[in-house]
């Protein structure tokens, strides 16, 4: 409630203001506003209008005696006035409320800044002092004894003061001696500090102009109540205070050291369960094989039923009869087509890590045991390089067969092509590369096998510069599987027999003019001095690779040569009909091994041993159980051979090897 005379805002049931007196009448009756009544109590009219379909005049009912509520009747300046008084009204309340507590902040430090002053004695008969308690009641006293003078003099000079006299409450004795009065607004007056701090938003915090006299009352009502209480009694309640407190912080601390106990003790020995169980677990690792590739052997021995988790493996184990084994191949680690999990390496070894996990229960907690670690040996991919045979070589052709030895199943690019699907049995694989006449011509080689790392090769084909051009066209022959057929027979053929003839070619290009001059058995070479195109048609007579010489010349400059290779091998059906019989030809063969190189021979026996795997070379007895005839054979089939196994084989002589007839072998079958 604001005071119509100070402004002061005061609480909503007391009669007067607080700080003038002034007596409060909107407290009892409540002032109805114009623009409240006319907006909120009137209640608008409703009008019907009806129209008849032959007359244009409407038709209004009576009125019901409610007039319709009309917007432009109202007092808008009015309206604009109170809505302004509304408004200066709200920021004058929140200056206020800014205002007030700003004094409860300044009250407050100066009750913790204050300094405490001992009263000086007012009158000869109080020469004692008489406690902080009666000195502060008497203050009270002697402030409400001014406050009623004031009254007083308010209510004998009304048309002065223009308040009623003060009858709310008794505040002390009047006729008592009031203490000398200091105003608090004096900047110099001292500060009389009575032991007592409000809490926070107790009206204790407001200043001593805005201290309510309900407040006075109350407060000092209970000082004199507390005054008549005996100083012993007082004691003993505070020291029975002091000694209930003291009990329960003690208790207090008890609780809590027993809790700290208890959570220790279950700390200890869930730590001593956890060591004693870890101490059951031990971790073994052995070499072992899979398949013949090396791996290793985990044996975890701990609790029964216990469940371990390996975490770079993936997969979890449960111990039975106090171990568990597992067994992971070496090349689950780096051989990435193998495993989900593996790293691809570049060196020789890889050091293995695997972190355990176990757990005792199924609602246990997983604890980490120590780490296992063993180093495993990465294999590199084998080459056997069989053509050319060393790392660089000289040659004199411009195409030449590049030919490895690898594992079957191997992923093998050469010279940047894949000829994966080109392996034979035997694990050869070959590729014609292009060698131009400019020096080093490098190729590269590059295997992966599987279960090993990748391996890499470069071979160096070095072919000198030539002063006359001279190439084969890319297409040239490599490998003839077909009887060469002379010109005589050619043309004594009809031309049906002609056209399933097959006959070899050899084609290339040199410096226009160039003479083409060919060292090896031929016919129909010709040479086109315009273009320097040539071709001839090459006649073999030895089994396996016939070396073909190419010669350019050219006057005023040195000759070119090339020298180009072909595998002359006539099919299974030409090949086999000139075979003879090897156990009857044996000791013939062996007498004359240096006439019969070359001849072919077919003969059937069993693989007694394996001498070498690239190339396969092997012992074969085609004799007797009683009488052995044995023979070094060396495959250039398609067949892989085995121990133990039979076979038929055809192939020619090349030589002897301790004592014994040396074959290559071209063809073999399984014998029944």
């Amino acid at each position: 409630m604001k005071c119509p005379k100070c402004g002061a805002w005061n609480t909503a049931y007391l009669p007067r203001c607080t700080r003038c007196g002034a007596p409060l009448e909107e407290n009892t009756q409540k002032q109805q506003l114009s623009w409240e009544e006319a907006m909120h109590k009137k209640k608008p009219s409703l009008q019907v209008v009806q129209f008849d379909p032959e007359d244009d005049t409407p038709v209004v009912p009576a009125s019901n005696g409610d007039e319709a509520f009309d917007p432009d009747e109202l007092d808008r300046a009015a309206l604009t006035d109170e809505m302004e008084a509304l408004k200066a009204r709200r920021e004058e309340g929140s200056r206020r409320l800014a205002q007030m507590k700003d004094q409860a902040v300044r009250v407050r430090r100066s009750i913790q800044e204050a300094q405490v002053v001992r009263p000086v004695p007012e009158a000869s008969d109080r020469p004692a002092y008489d406690g902080d308690g009666v000195v502060i009641r008497r203050r009270q006293q002697a402030r409400q004894a001014q406050y009623a003078e004031n009254l007083s003099d308010e209510a004998t000079q009304p048309e002065e003061k223009g308040n009623a006299p003060d009858s709310y409450g008794y505040f002390g004795d009047p006729a008592e001696t009031p203490l000398t009065y200091v105003d608090d607004e004096e900047t110099d007056a001292p500060i009389y500090y009575d032991g007592y701090t409000p809490d926070s938003g107790d009206q204790g915090a407001l200043t001593d102009e805005e201290y309510m006299p309900r407040r006075i009352q109350t407060r000092a009502a209970r000082e004199d109540a507390y005054e008549t209480l005996g100083t012993g009694k007082r004691k003993k309640n505070r020291a029975v205070r002091i000694v209930l407190t003291l009990c329960a912080v003690l208790l207090c601390c008890a609780l809590v050291g027993a809790g700290g106990v208890l959570a220790a003790r279950h700390f200890v020995l869930s730590q001593g369960i956890q060591v004693r169980r870890d101490n059951e677990t031990n971790i073994v690792v052995s070499e072992t094989t899979v398949d013949g590739m090396p791996a290793h052997t985990l044996t975890i021995y701990g609790k029964e039923n216990a469940t371990v988790y390996l975490r770079e493996m993936q997969s979890t184990y449960v111990i039975a009869d106090g171990k568990v084994e597992v067994t992971v191949p070496d090349y689950m680690w780096y051989d990435t087509e193998s495993s989900t999990y593996a790293t691809p390496v570049e060196t020789d070894t890889m050091d293995v890590t695997i972190t355990p996990f176990i757990r005792y229960s199924q609602e246990g907690d997983q604890y980490q045991l120590d780490p296992i670690e063993f180093t495993v040996d990465v294999p590199l991919s084998p080459i056997y390089l069989l053509k050319p045979t060393t790392m660089h070589a000289e040659v004199g052709v411009s195409i030449f067969e590049v030919s490895i030895n690898v594992q079957k199943g191997s992923t093998v690019i050469i010279d940047g092509t894949n000829v994966s699907t080109l392996i034979r049995e035997t694990g050869n694989v070959s590729k014609n590369v292009q060698v131009l006449p400019v020096g080093d011509n490098t190729i590269s080689i590059s295997v992966k096998s599987k279960y090993c790392r990748e391996n890499k090769m470069e071979v160096t084909l070095y072919r000198a510069p030539q002063e006359i051009p001279l190439e084969l066209d890319a297409t040239v022959l490599v490998e003839w599987n077909y009887e060469p057929i002379t010109n005589e027979k050619y043309e004594a053929a009809t031309e049906e027999e002609r056209a399933k003839m097959q006959r070899p070619s050899i084609s290339g290009t040199t410096l226009p003019g160039a003479t083409i001059t060919v060292e090896f058995p031929h016919e129909n070479l010709k040479v086109d001095p315009v273009t320097g195109s040539f071709s001839f048609t090459p006649l073999f007579s030895k089994l396996g690779n016939n070396d073909v010489v190419i010669r350019a010349s050219y006057e005023g400059k040195a000759d070119s040569v090339i020298t180009h290779t072909v595998y002359y091998m006539p099919n299974a059906d030409i090949y086999t009909r000139r075979a003879w019989d090897l156990d009857s030809q044996y000791t013939d063969l062996i007498n004359y091994i240096n006439i019969r190189k070359g001849t072919i021979y077919t003969g059937t026996g069993t693989v007694e041993r394996i001498i070498s795997s690239t190339p396969q070379m092997a012992i074969m007895n085609i004799g007797s159980e009683t009488f052995e005839k044995l023979v070094m054979i060396e495959n250039s089939s398609k067949t892989t051979w085995e121990v133990g196994t039979k076979y038929k084989i055809y192939g020619d002589a090349y030589g002897l090897y301790d004592n014994m007839p040396r074959l290559t072998v071209r063809y073999t079958y399984l014998a029944e």
